[in-house]
């Protein structure tokens, strides 16, 4: 069995049965056999039972934020930020456009204007989904809505570290009435996953790129399709004439929501040697509003285990050791759990882990930079690209340097807004991996395209078929003719 912990008390919240390697196969088995009737129902047939599943979730919202709080000691604001709302958004956003979104395109057929045309997205079948604990409801559920709406049936198999935030899935598709091997939930380590990853049609992970390398490596074996939503290291640049108050305040609740443990949090940020003192000064006025520690009024949650803690205290000491000045906190935080204070480092440079590594914990590191140049160039300056927000009161300035920078997605004068907006794709490149969940670009990671031609008239034969006439002059005029159209 696998037991799941409560990091803010280290109490015993639970416990779920392992699935042993057979047991995957025949979830994956019944889930297969469920996908006939589920891609036949068609995208509109699918919507009142996604109605259904949304009607769920919204019903056991203060079932869910027990449940994982008590699994990650999130704050109460960060489950329902990160976990909950962007979900609801997100089958709210399909049930309304995933028919059209999903409907046949019709395409041009030049140089053959006899034909007809047209591509359909087809459900690829059975998606394994492997989560993390981070967003341990959110991040499994969204991938789950994306290939459901897609057509596919799905398997989740959750974190060990945090199992019953993951069964919930499976219970609230129970509660929907959703048709049985629609929706299914497997628990395990290692082995499981490999289970998972050797007999689903599509695997959708999201977790570290080392990880990630092991499954697509497995998923090669039998070319099974993976998308990857891994790691990121992601930046903030703060340029010369950005509004100062609005970055100070978008920087502290960018690094410390969730308690850094985000993918898209912000991890190292660039401040304009113009502006850099006030816009420290601000930062550090801002971090002093935030509450600290173990009890209820905190506004910081836990850390999720004793190695992340580690992973934070050992960034934080080789960058200390190269030079690096700690400002404020830098200390595991008091109570019986596992925190971390909100802390705040100074003097920065890219030899340092906290600057190239993914810390994923409440730190903020500021770097000074000499101008907007070398702000894109150390921006840039990573093997993650995940997501990034650059700030100016400049529109044009803020556009064209977010264009520029190497990441999958970028805010302006925001932080982390882009994965609460259901339409926009949410996928890095790098080693934050590939492929997008949300948006059309998620229904077309969980499908493939099928062209169709057919004939606007039927004739006897095609000029190019059996037996050949025309020679060489014919196919050498053709071809001109196409050349200049």
């Amino acid at each position: 069995r696998i037991t799941s912990h409560n990091p803010r008390t280290g109490e015993q919240v639970g416990e779920v049965v392992i699935a042993r390697p057979e047991d995957v196969r025949d979830a994956v088995a019944a889930a297969r056999k469920a996908a006939v009737e589920w891609a036949a129902l068609g995208p509109e047939g699918r919507k009142p039972h996604l109605k259904a599943f949304k009607g769920a979730i919204v019903a056991n919202l203060d079932h869910i934020v027990e449940v994982v709080q008590s699994e990650t000691g999130k704050h109460n604001d960060d489950v329902y930020l990160g976990d909950i709302s962007p979900a609801v958004s997100l089958i709210d956003y399909y049930i309304r456009k995933g028919a059209k979104l999903l409907a046949p395109q019709r395409r041009g057929t030049w140089p053959f204007p006899w034909k007809k045309a047209w591509v359909e997205r087809h459900p690829r079948g059975v998606a394994g989904v492997i989560s993390p604990w981070n967003y341990p409801f959110g991040i499994p559920i969204e991938a789950a809505i994306t290939a459901l709406v897609a057509g596919n049936t799905v398997v989740v198999k959750p974190s060990d570290v945090t199992p019953l935030s993951g069964q919930l899935i499976a219970d609230l598709a129970e509660e929907a009435g959703l048709p049985e091997g629609v929706v299914q939930v497997v628990h395990g380590r290692v082995e499981a996953g490999e289970a998972l990853i050797d007999s689903a049609d599509i695997v959708h992970f999201t977790g570290s790129p080392w990880t990630a390398k092991s499954i697509a490596k497995r998923a090669a074996e039998t070319l099974t399709p993976v998308i990857l939503e891994l790691g990121g290291k992601d930046a903030m640049v703060v340029l010369d004439d950005a509004n100062l108050d609005r970055a100070a305040k978008g920087a502290v609740w960018g690094s410390l929501f969730n308690a850094g443990q985000t993918c898209v949090s912000v991890e190292r940020i660039y401040a304009d040697e113009a502006i850099y003192d006030k816009f420290l000064a601000k930062v550090e006025k801002e971090m002093d509003k935030v509450n600290a520690g173990a009890g209820d009024g905190s506004d910081i949650g836990a850390i999720i285990g004793p190695s992340q803690l580690d992973v934070i205290e050992r960034h934080l000491s080789d960058a200390v050791a190269k030079g690096a000045r700690i400002v404020t906190g830098g200390l595991p935080g008091e109570g019986p759990g596992q925190f971390f204070e909100p802390t705040l480092v100074v003097n920065v440079d890219h030899t340092m882990d906290l600057m190239t590594e993914e810390t994923f914990g409440p730190v903020m590191a500021v770097m000074k930079v000499r101008n907007e140049q070398e702000a894109l160039e150390l921006a840039n300056d990573s093997r993650y690209g995940l997501h990034g927000s650059v700030w100016s009161r400049d529109k044009d300035r803020r556009r064209r340097f977010a264009s520029a920078m190497r990441t999958g997605t970028v805010a302006a004068n925001d932080v982390m807004i882009n994965y609460a907006i259901p339409s926009l794709p949410f996928g890095g490149i790098g080693e934050s991996g590939y492929g997008s969940n949300f948006g059309p670009e998620g229904l077309d990671a969980f499908t493939y395209p099928k062209a169709i031609t057919d004939g606007r008239v039927t004739t006897p034969r095609e000029a190019w078929w059996f037996p050949r006439v025309g020679g060489r002059r014919v196919w050498r005029t053709l071809v001109r003719a196409i050349a200049r159209k």
